[in-house]
């Protein structure tokens, strides 16, 4: 017991310390004294409080595009948004944009694909306010109105009563500014929450309200009072109707002295939250978009009010709008509602007023709604489409388009699958290719210049995805031709950009994948997830055309084709692994390849430049070998005049030195096609050794180890050793994946040998 009250103790201490650094509760005039230090911070409508709650967690450089870092705190799950950058700017920019309108009067509507981060986005900036609310320069303040008890307000020993909180008590006598704020709770007969979570400042009636913040600002900014420029929305009158009567009737009570007006005032700090509906709202579809009101009249909180207050006829305001006031309301899937449940809502918004009951209340929330874009297309045909999209800004949340980027959605279910079922290697990497590519459009050619026009043309989903990617595109591709698809990479990039049909808009969702992944890691026949189940699993799913839309376009080109994929990055999957295996066979020292290589570049350079190569052995000069040059010419298999061939060598490394300054020349990769094609070579005069291995490889998985050689066992053991060492295949996986080879390799002339480098 004695460790058990030391523990709340501590935690008591704590909390006070807190309490009391947080400035949760202060009086009135506290509360002056902080917005007089820095008044800019507690004068914020919600949209320029978002703003700045974006600025907070500062930005960065994210694929030559501007990064906001709340995006990387992600939702309150824990996941970020991979990548969105432009639209993300995009709803900065909007936010901005409200200060030259001098209010926030539009409804930002974020559309796009189902399952592309809208709503997501939104909750991350809800995320973002909830944690920027409890940073210093985060504080919000809300008010109520206190009313100490008879005795409180009552000097002892007089035998009349005086009105509740109208009389003088003795600890009040020669301070007429001592508040009820921070009278304990069995001194307070009443308290009137505001709903609404007004400024405390709309206490403070015009014009001296203006005055105050013009002089507290000119101090601080060192400008003159009349160059202040203070937001339109400080200066209406900010209080509901309940708190407005309520100071009235008090001011009138008290003769007009405001001091006395101010003791019965309690400023409260109050935090954002997305749980319990502090600022932070959502309406999903299924829910009315409203606010409303009920007349309180047996309330025992309000039945013991001073008679003064007897004649205000108390209403308790309550909905999403009322909840998200001074902050952010979501419409979850907007469109989805009918028409007429949301129309007088963007009248709502464009006034910053909604009608109640008891009166017209005034509100101060940035609206976010999502939708897809099936619903999107279908509210544009409607005839009232050109009056609300003048009340709208609309945000496009595409699909991403870099499987490096798709891949990173997937973390959290590796990470859940990895618990109880490994994952091999590639196995997110093929799938997220798979997906990417289901999402391209054909490029328009006749958008491009002539020297590009045909390579455009000749550009294949997989060839795009890699060079979206900055992958090289060879052998498809020659080096000049590869360099002028780059050169027109952001073209293609941005060519459907504000079409309808953009691209990213369809394809396979993520959420698809993710139930994909799944489904692969629950088959009680998969021992473990390999590019190989996510074959089969992939196969299974373009069978039915009428389950997915994406799946109902017609192939054009081989673009829309997504069995047509699958076939692809299976040869994709065999070139990688093929390259891992006969690495981990280590018939070979990787090194030999590029050694042979680098040789072969500095003899070609010298005899370019006519100079001589330096012997080690002899430590003398000789002439560059012909010898040498012509035989890996031949590995090469260059069919061109070898003197032109010769000379685009020097010409491949300028480029190379051009597009990266900084970076020391290093030949494997400036010439990663042709180390491809050496290790090609050499592996294929050993073409006979190396299927021996993989079939001793596939017996031993087996345990079947008689007749065996025994070099060729030691073989086949290290190469499983290697191939979890360097490359993270469990045994399992690497037994699948080389059974997937082998069967592959059956139907084909020959193995490939190669795999073009970061693919």
């Amino acid at each position: 017991m004695s460790d058990s009250n030391g523990v709340l103790n501590e935690i008591t201490k704590d909390y006070k310390l807190l309490h009391e650094k947080n400035k949760v509760i202060l009086t009135f005039s506290q509360f002056l004294e902080l917005v007089e230090t820095d008044p800019k911070q507690y004068i914020r409508n919600s949209w320029q409080y978002i703003l700045d709650a974006i600025d907070h967690f500062g930005s960065s450089t994210a694929n030559q595009q501007l990064r906001y870092k709340i995006f990387d705190i992600g939702t309150e799950d824990g996941v970020s948004i991979i990548s969105g950058e432009p639209a993300q700017s995009e709803i900065y920019s909007i936010l901005k944009s409200f200060h030259h309108s001098l209010h926030g009067s539009k409804l930002i509507l974020l559309h796009g694909p189902n399952g592309s981060a809208k709503s997501s986005t939104v909750e991350t900036i809800s995320n973002g306010l909830q944690l920027y609310s409890h940073e210093d320069h985060g504080a919000m303040y809300k008010f109520s109105w206190i009313f100490p008890t008879d005795k409180e307000a009552t000097p002892q020993g007089q035998g009349e009563s005086s009105k509740i909180g109208f009389g003088q008590s003795i600890e009040d006598k020669g301070d007429p500014f001592k508040s009820y704020a921070l009278l304990e709770d069995h001194k307070i007969s009443s308290k009137i929450v505001s709903e609404f979570k007004e400024n405390p400042l709309f206490l403070i009636p015009m014009p001296y309200r203006e005055k105050l913040l013009r002089d507290w600002i000119s101090k601080k900014e060192n400008i003159a009072p009349e160059k202040v420029e203070l937001p339109p929305h400080i200066l209406e009158n900010g209080l509901s109707k309940r708190n407005h009567q309520i100071f009235n009737n008090l001011l009138n009570a008290y003769s007009g002295d405001f001091s006395k007006v101010c003791k019965h005032i309690q400023i409260e700090r109050f935090y954002f939250s997305k749980q319990y509906r502090i600022g932070i709202s959502t309406v999903e579809p299924q829910m009315s978009i409203d606010a409303h009101e009920k007349q309180l009249t047996l309330d025992k909180n309000y039945s013991s009010l001073p008679a003064v207050l007897h004649t205000i006829s108390f209403f308790q305001s309550g909905g999403e709008l009322i909840e998200a006031n001074r902050g952010l309301l979501e419409f979850s899937d907007l469109l989805k509602r009918p028409l007429e449940s949301f129309k007088y809502l963007l009248t709502t918004i464009e006034k910053s007023s909604i009608n109640l009951v008891s009166g017209t209340a005034h509100l101060d929330i940035t609206f976010f709604a999502t939708t897809n874009e099936k619903h999107l297309d279908s509210f544009k045909t409607i005839p009232d489409f050109s009056s609300f999209k003048g009340r709208m800004e609309f945000v496009t949340v595409p699909y991403l388009l870099l499987p490096s980027l798709e891949e990173k959605i997937y973390t959290s279910d590796y990470n859940s699958i990895q618990k109880n079922k490994k994952i091999s290697p590639h196995a997110l990497s093929s799938i997220s290719y798979w997906a990417v590519m289901t999402r391209l459009k054909q490029p328009d050619s006749e958008c491009y210049s002539n020297d590009a026009k045909a390579l455009v043309t000749k550009l294949d989903p997989y060839s795009k995805v890699l060079l979206y990617e900055g992958h090289p595109l060879q052998p498809m591709f020659t080096i000049e031709e590869q360099a002028t698809l780059q050169e027109v990479r952001d073209q293609l990039w941005a060519e459907s950009e504000g079409m309808v049909v953009y691209e990213g808009r369809f394809g396979a969702s993520p959420r698809e994948v993710r139930s994909l992944l799944h489904r692969c890691a629950n088959n009680k026949k998969n021992v473990t997830v390999t590019p190989v189940e996510i074959f089969e699993e992939l196969e299974r799913l373009t069978k039915d055309r009428t389950v997915y839309e994406f799946l109902q376009f017609e192939p054009r080109a081989q673009y829309h084709d997504a069995s047509l994929f699958i076939k692809i990055l299976k040869e994709r999957f065999v070139k990688i692994f093929e390259s891992e295996i006969l690495d981990s066979m280590a018939m070979a020292d990787e090194q030999e390849y590029s050694n042979l290589l680098i040789r072969y570049i500095d003899h070609v350079v010298a005899e370019i430049k006519n100079e001589k190569i330096l012997d080690p052995t002899s430590n003398s000069y000789h002439p560059p070998s012909q010898t040498l040059m012509g035989d890996v010419e031949k590995i090469l298999e260059i069919k061109k005049d070898i003197v032109e061939h010769r000379r685009s060598l020097l010409s491949r490394i300028a480029a190379y030195r051009l597009e990266n300054p900084e970076k020391s020349i290093v030949v494997s990769d400036v010439f990663y096609d042709y180390l491809a094609k050496i290790k090609k070579h050499f592996y294929q005069e050993k073409q006979a050794v190396i299927d021996r291995i993989y079939q001793v490889m596939l017996t031993v998985a087996k345990n079947e180890l008689h007749g065996l050689d025994d070099q060729d066992i030691e073989i086949a053991k290290s190469t499983f050793t290697a191939l979890e060492r360097k490359y993270h295949y469990d045994f399992d996986s690497a037994v699948t994946c080389l059974k997937f080879l082998v069967n592959y390799t059956k139907n084909t002339s020959e193995p490939s040998f190669f795999t073009p480098k970061n693919q």
